[in-house]
């Protein structure tokens, strides 16, 4: 599966929507398609992506003191992205989602990778407790001003359920940008939830998880129960670039300037 030359930004403005969640687990998907994936934190002040040391992450601090982005430090990793035949993950910190997000859309970045034979996709996670408006408020700001770039909603249900399937929302249906979801579902508490977010918690990939050998925590048992939840993950994101591949192609071979995504299988 070819996941180069993708720039993968997780945005969201709503600090505990489960961004860093959706960044790590991604980053290490990414990373088992291609040890050269970019990894890039933007916000080392506030350690995300960048505390995960089974990952090879570049932490920059892309804001200054008074909140402007710092162009040098912006410019810097995207050059290099734009020189490599890989991916780029770029983990963005919630409170600076505002000028990230101008930033981007001043310079055009979607624009100017899709010129330069690059693309670039958005990953914005939304949950359904008491933040559930807030940030998928997040996500309609975020549709309409990249009304050209694919978009991933990540469903995270740590706080509560979602009892209407994202699939079938009026949002996604309507909405040709965004290209599929992917679940991280309500996991059983004393069990699984509590295995997963010590993983988290212990910044541990899960590789390092299967791995370990000295721990008093991770048993047989543990191990397993990780390896299933990466299990679950991983068919989604198989799935999702599968489709993402097939609108690609789609896209390369038609006319129009885009093929509608609805027309294309969503498996995500």
């Amino acid at each position: 599966m070819n996941t180069n030359n993708i720039a993968h930004f997780v945005l969201q403005s709503k600090g505990g929507a489960g961004k860093s969640v959706c960044s790590s687990i991604l980053a290490q998907y990414l990373s088992e398609q291609n040890k050269e994936t970019l990894l890039i934190d933007t916000d080392p002040s506030n350690k995300t992506l960048g505390s995960f040391k089974g990952l090879d992450v570049e932490e920059i601090q892309v804001l200054s003191k008074s909140k402007i982005v710092d162009q040098s430090a912006f410019d810097g990793f995207v050059n290099k992205f734009m020189s490599v035949d890989s991916a780029m993950l770029v983990d963005t910190g919630s409170g600076d989602f505002l000028p990230i997000n101008s930033y981007i859309l001043q310079n055009e970045l979607p624009e100017i990778f899709q010129e330069n034979g690059k693309q670039m996709v958005i990953h914005c996670p939304i949950n359904f407790g008491q933040s559930e408006e807030e940030t998928i408020k997040c996500l309609i700001g975020i549709v309409a001003n990249y009304p050209n770039t694919p978009i991933v909603v990540w469903e995270n249900e740590f706080f509560g359920i979602n009892t209407n399937e994202f699939r079938e929302t009026v949002l996604f249906k309507q909405t040709n940008n965004i290209i599929g979801s992917i679940k991280i579902r309500k996991m059983l508490t004393d069990t699984e939830e509590c295995d997963f977010s010590y993983m988290l918690k212990q910044s541990l990939t899960f590789n390092q998880v299967s791995k370990a050998t000295d721990s008093n925590y991770w048993g047989f048992i543990q191990k397993t129960r990780i390896n299933r939840i990466k299990k679950e993950i991983w068919e989604q994101l198989d799935d999702l670039f599968d489709t993402f591949h097939s609108l690609s192609i789609a896209n390369e071979t038609s006319d129009a300037e885009q093929v509608d995504p609805k027309k294309v299988s969503k498996k995500a």
